[in-house]
């Protein structure tokens, strides 16, 4: 029987592991993706009606509060029996769910849009094929022209290609273009940025951006919290 050297065995068994290909990414499940969400944005609970019924307008155990970026988020009185309209975020627009299920919710007589720096709590998140569900409840009580006091709901779907293959930080990346904590909302909201300015104008409001995708005659700034797109030099989106 032959033996091998040991410096042959070692040679041999680093030689197989170099060789051997990288594990595959690992795509957490969706609900360990939701755990993961959660702890980034801790759920705030509410009170009940009954068995049953959550009553939305007691906040029992407050979480973060965010502030919206963005108007057009659909919301009603927080306690309607209605299905409530969902909105989408898709590519830095906001837009209203149509279709069948629109048949059952949207424009009740309380009905309104959040407005930009409209404080929330995040009161569910449920994880979907390439999108996050995140129920919506303002901080902020309104008293209704009948004298009722109420919250406002909303139920905001944030789409998020191939976020199977993206991680929860990078999932939340998204997430914050559309609600963000009030201090990093209230800071790039300070810093302006018209459409028609060129490039060096935003550097002057902005900075330096992170990186820089040049595609000819369009050009994208990428910083931190937004991207500000040109068109022949001068801004046409943000987002």
């Amino acid at each position: 029987m032959r033996f091998l050297f040991p410096a042959r065995v070692i040679l041999t068994a680093s030689l197989a592991c170099a060789l051997a290909p990288a594990p595959a990414f690992s795509a957490p499940t969706k609900r360990e993706l939701r755990t993961a969400l959660v702890a980034l944005y801790p759920l705030t609970r509410v009170g009940m009606s009954g068995l049953v019924d959550f009553d939305y307008t007691r906040v029992t155990e407050p979480g973060p509060i965010l502030a919206v970026r963005l108007p057009g988020i659909y919301a009603d009185v927080a306690n309607t029996k209605n299905a409530i309209l969902e909105t989408n975020y898709s590519n830095g627009k906001i837009s209203q769910q149509t279709g069948f299920a629109a048949a059952f919710g949207g424009n009740t007589a309380h009905s309104r849009t959040l407005a930009p720096n409209d404080k929330v709590y995040v009161t569910q998140i449920t994880v979907r094929k390439d999108a996050v569900l995140m129920e919506l409840l303002t901080v902020d009580v309104t008293t209704l022209g009948d004298g009722r006091s109420t919250r406002y709901r909303a139920e905001l779907n944030i789409k998020v290609p191939g976020m199977d293959e993206m991680t929860p930080e990078d999932i939340k990346k998204t997430i914050d273009t559309v609600i963000t904590d009030p201090a990093t909302a209230s800071a790039v909201e300070s810093k302006t940025i018209k459409l028609g300015m060129s490039p060096d104008d935003v550097k002057k409001s902005l900075g330096n951006p992170d990186k820089i995708v040049d595609l000819g005659p369009k050009q994208v700034y990428i910083y931190k919290d937004m991207k500000v797109v040109f068109l022949n030099s001068q801004v046409s989106d943000v987002q």
